[in-house]
Formats: structure tokens, sequence, C-alpha cells
């Protein structure tokens, strides 16, 4: 069963990913190879001027890569290979000769955004459970589809330092606010919105991103200024980790790297570092930390099935010391 469905509106193909089997969508290889095919059937198609992207599953757009493959790596070859491939597959969508734009609602992490920062347009519902985020540092790794790079393009060095370095997420209306996502709206239109987002772009239309400001500019788009920002997160980085996880450091090397000798130079660096981490013993150590923490999410307390909840009427509270 396959995990995209494409069907059009007008001239507009809408690609819906609802990976079969799963409660949220994330980035595994059949859906990788799946995705490569369909980005050639949508270049040669002619009929097709414009792509809009969006999930099918009810609470999330794409929560990330399959971690069951990351934990399968082996050696820094066989991660190098993976992240090699989905570079090459996120650069042919950024690359694709007709406009994208990506309508997000619920979580979209890691992949799921480095997905959605190379397509043209981005649209996010104003709805609590759509938060945008990477959070790879978190499983001691970092972003290597070009997160560390296409990011402090679109958002500023400072503000990506600031969301990777911590593995941050942030709700909808604050992405908006910090220039990730280019419109918000209720969820009730995003799909309707993100097609005619599709038309407009594919009829010529720009969208006009906000300038970041004298001294954005002074301290992401000089040299000087970028040194000066990359220094104090380092020294914050060493006062919070005291260099124990080399996680954060690797993708603040990754984006001063990009930035000052261009995204394939970045690309690579990603690749490299991210094939380093991925073998090492601090994220081995992290992952099943975080497969434990999301099990306990799901943990009711009791054995078997919770019983059904009883009605409470009258509550008190007995001692009034340490405990």
């Amino acid at each position: 069963m396959p995990a995209f469905t494409v069907t059009t509106a007008g001239d507009v193909a809408r690609v819906v990913l609802n990976l079969p089997g799963e409660p949220v969508n994330k980035i595994t290889r059949a859906v990788r190879e799946e995705l490569a095919g369909l980005l050639d059937r949508l270049e040669k198609d002619q009929q097709v001027r414009g792509v809009m992207l969006i999930s099918g599953k009810t609470d999330t757009f794409i929560a990330g890569a399959d971690i069951d493959e990351f934990v399968a790596l082996r050696s820094q070859g066989e991660a190098q290979e993976l992240v090699r491939g989905g570079q090459g597959l996120i650069n042919r969508l950024a690359a694709l000769s007709k406009p994208v734009v990506v309508a997000i609602h619920g979580a979209c992490l890691g992949g799921g955004l480095e997905t959605a920062l190379a397509c043209g347009y981005r649209l996010a519902s104003d709805h609590p459970k759509t938060v945008l985020g990477l959070p790879e540092v978190q499983l001691g790794i970092i972003p290597a589809a070009g997160g560390c790079q296409r990011l402090p393009r679109l958002i500023g060095l400072r503000g990506a330092l600031d969301l990777m370095l911590a593995g941050k997420t942030l709700p909808a209306s604050r992405a908006f606010r910090a220039g990730m996502v280019d419109e918000l709206v209720h969820p009730a239109i995003l799909e309707s919105a993100a097609l005619e987002a599709a038309r407009r772009l594919a009829g010529g239309w720009r969208p006009r991103r906000p300038g970041r400001g004298l001294m954005g500019m002074l301290l992401d788009g000089t040299p000087a200024g970028r040194a000066l920002v990359l220094r104090a997160a380092r020294r914050q980085v060493l006062r919070q980790t005291r260099g124990r996880y080399p996680a954060p450091l690797a993708a603040l090397r990754t984006m001063a790297h990009g930035l000052a000798h261009g995204i394939e130079a970045g690309l690579d660096m990603e690749a490299a570092l991210f094939a380093e981490l991925a073998v090492g013993g601090v994220s081995r150590h992290l992952v099943p930390i975080f497969f434990a923490t999301a099990a306990l999410h799901k943990d009711t307390g009791v054995e078997g099935e919770a019983p059904p909840a009883r009605p409470v009427n009258n509550l008190a509270g007995h001692g009034a010391g340490i405990m």
C-alpha cells in the first residue's frame, strides 16, 4: 500500500502522505524510495504547474526519520550512505521546477521540518498540536538532511542556533513569528489556503519575507558578526554541557562551515559529523533514554488496562509537612 496519494486540483498536484500501518508519518527507506519516484513523475507531468504537500494523519505532519533505521547503523560508512541518500532527495525536492507548498498540521519535527524547509512556501495550522523543531541533538546526533544549512539561511543564525542547539520545538505561532512559517491559518482552511498559495506561486507570485533588521544583518550577514554569534553560542554550549555532549558543538560547526563555504560544503560536513555521532557512545546511550521516556508517557500507572474513572465528589488533604 503506497504512502503517497496524488490527486489533482486543477493544475495543482495534491500530494497526501499517510504512512500505512503507522500512527504517525515518519521517513522510512520505503517512503524515501516512493518519494524519489513521485518527484520524477511530478517533474515530467506537463499538466502539473504546482504541488501541495499535506499529511493524511490526524495530528502529525512528519514526526521525523525512522529511529529504528538509525539504531541499526553499524558503521560510519553506513551512516554516510543513509545521510547522502536523504540529502539528495531533499535537494531534488528543493530544486523541483514547479513550486511546492507544504501544509503543516501537527508535529513537524526533524526530517519532517527539513522536508518543509526544502519547499518554497510553508503554511501551518494555528492548532496547539502543530509544533516545529529539530530535536536531533537530544538523540546525540545533528540534523543531516540540510537542516543545518537551510534553517539559518531562512531565519538567521541566531534563531537557528537557539532552536537547534537545545533541540527545541516551537508552537506554530512562534514558528510564524520566527519566519519558519510563511502563513498561519485555521486548521479548517489549511488545505484550501495551501492549494491557493500553490496556484499563486505557479502564476509567478513570490512571497515577500520580512527582513531581520539592521542588527540582524550585522550579526548574521557579515563574517565578523557571525563569528561573534558563534563564539557566544559555543561558550554557552560548553557552560551547559561541560563538553560532554558532542552533538550541539557538531551542529554549531556544521552551520558555521556551511555559511562560510556554501551549502554543498555544509552538506558534506553534515554527513561526516552525523556519521561520526550516529555510531558514537553518547548517541547509543541517549537513544534508549528516548525510547524509555516515550514509553513512560504512555504508562497508565497500573498493570493491564486502566479501570474506568469514577466520579469524585469529595476531596481532603492531610498533612502540611515534607512528605
